[in-house]
């Protein structure tokens, strides 16, 4: 895969591939042997004469997620002067359900929202682009709103992870969670409240969904 600068920014020149997996496996090479070079410049990839489909989009996507300081501008086809952003054709995220624990070694990664039914444990990572939902004990790490997106939030009924990051803050686990709670970005720190709605969401159990507990009872963990 070739790196070129233009105008707009740094290209990548993904032509002659003739498989979406052989695209996604030499991108995910490139940025992570050059990922140094290409710094936080915004990136382009161009793709040959191949497809623009959704599953190519969600693929790139979640190669991007991997490489927080990487930003993907758009996507193109070459001979064409029309750029696709992203963030403008990537289809709606689908959450991702895992029904068991995660252990020491695994990692989970998803663009959406990933619901653990079971434990995440130390030694195990999740990396997602919205919340991170663990019907379990959280005791391992969990990348939540990656790369950018304080807005999403990380919930557990036991919160006692070795780190975790909600976009671009993050923070060390304390050890000291007990019960249900939610972690959050409030005033550029992570704080953790009282998750007083805990049942499982509707694409889990199909029950309507109520609205997550708000109780002001919160704990600051090292940032």
């Amino acid at each position: 895969m070739q790196i070129k600068g233009d105008r707009r920014g740094l290209r990548l020149l993904a032509t002659g591939f003739t498989t979406e997996a052989a695209l996604i496996e030499d991108l995910a090479h490139t940025l992570e042997t050059r990922q140094e070079f290409l710094g936080t410049t915004g990136i382009f990839l161009e793709v040959g004469a191949m497809d623009l489909t959704p599953s190519l989009f969600e693929q790139v996507a979640q190669t991007f997620a991997r490489f927080p300081a990487l930003t993907l501008k758009g996507i193109q086809q070459s001979d064409t002067a029309v750029v696709i952003s992203l963030e403008e054709k990537k289809p709606v995220p689908v959450p991702r359900i895992v029904r068991h624990t995660i252990r020491s070694g695994q990692q989970i990664m998803h663009t959406g929202d990933v619901i653990i039914v079971g434990d995440v444990n130390p030694g195990a990572t999740i990396i997602a682009s919205g919340d991170v939902m663990v019907f379990g004990w959280l005791r391992g790490t969990v990348y939540a709103g990656q790369p950018q997106d304080r807005t999403a939030g990380i919930f557990a009924l036991r919160m006692q992870p070795t780190q975790i990051k909600i976009g671009d803050i993050m923070a060390l686990g304390d050890g000291r969670g007990e019960e249900p709670e939610f972690a959050h970005v409030e005033e550029g720190a992570i704080v953790v409240q009282h998750w007083a709605d805990v049942k499982l969401p509707d694409i889990v159990t199909q029950e309507p969904r109520t609205r997550r507990g708000t109780e002001k009872i919160s704990r600051l963990i090292n940032s």
